[in-house]
């Protein structure tokens, strides 16, 4: 089967060895789905990315950025992906388990754990991450907490990106958080729709729109067929309206996709065909599937 697109870069994926011996992991194994009780290796994953719904997969994938998933600890996870990269070049970065919603000091403790010998931060740490429906501070308003807001100005000043999962509740939100870091870059996994709580169209759409105007905001275009949503392609419509073609990112969520019975290209298909919808051109899907990884998780490739 032709290839759709080659040289594709997977934003955000996820790997476990639970099983096998490897760091404990606290999340997967307690999925109430049979599809997650395995390990998940990046020997997985390239497998996985050749294989589509129609046979080969469409999708010519060439390096991926992993993602946080609860491998515990936190820096013991950080380090083993480091390793990875450094053994395989096909792991491209690495977005660490930071608890910055625990605030400044232990950010500062994580960072100082991790720095290399000379002092310098690993030049694979592109930023960090930690699941908002797994802190204490359920309220759709926990990104404006002071203590989160702290540990944000730490991540901030060490030239790294924070990543937001989290339920729609909390989209609205999220702009008067971001506003206060002007010369940060922040990610948005899943198109903000991490579950159905506030994801309606009419309640999800103006919070989008709202975070498509800041211009350090980059939108993960994926997931949104994981978590209940009746047509993602909708979804998929109103956030590249938002962001356009210069701030939008493919991501599959793997393994979660595959776990959840999804071909590997499943997603990238969806966004793929959302992109003519908006009128993108052959460079501008570039973009959406490589250039803006390069960029914002500063790749040189």
């Amino acid at each position: 089967m032709e290839l759709l697109m080659d040289g594709v870069i997977d934003t955000h994926i996820h790997l476990s060895e639970h099983y096998k011996g490897g760091l404990p992991n606290s999340w997967h194994p307690k999925v109430d789905s049979p599809g997650f009780q395995r390990d998940w290796s990046l020997e997985d994953f390239r497998a996985s990315t050749k294989r589509g719904a129609g046979g080969a997969s469409r999708f010519g994938v060439v390096g991926a950025i992993f993602v946080e998933c609860f491998n515990e600890g936190p820096l013991e996870e950080a380090q083993w992906v480091l390793d990875l990269m450094q053994k395989d070049p096909f792991l491209l970065g690495l977005v660490a388990q930071i608890r910055v919603q625990q605030g400044p000091e232990h950010v500062k403790a994580f960072l100082e754990k991790i720095r290399l010998p000379s002092g310098e931060l690993p030049k694979g740490l592109k930023g960090a991450r930690f699941v908002f429906m797994a802190c204490e501070n359920q309220a759709d308003d926990a990104c404006l907490d002071p203590v989160f807001l702290e540990g944000l100005q730490v991540l901030s000043d060490a030239q790294l990106l924070w990543e937001f999962c989290c339920e729609p509740r909390m989209a609205l939100h999220l702009p008067s958080c971001i506003k206060r870091f002007p010369k940060m870059t922040f990610v948005i996994d899943h198109l903000a729709h991490n579950g159905s709580k506030g994801g309606d169209m009419d309640t999800w759409g103006p919070a989008i729109d709202a975070l498509g105007q800041l211009p350090n905001v980059y939108m993960k275009m994926g997931a949104t067929e994981q978590w209940e949503v009746e047509d993602p392609g909708a979804y998929m419509d109103r956030a590249i309206k938002a962001f356009g073609f210069d701030r939008i990112l493919y991501e599959s969520n793997w393994f979660v996709n595959e776990a959840m019975g999804d071909a590997y290209d499943r997603t990238a298909t969806l966004l793929y065909e959302a992109c003519p919808r908006a009128g993108a051109s052959d460079l501008d899907l570039v973009k959406v599937f490589r250039g803006n990884a390069c960029h914002v998780y500063q790749l040189d490739l």
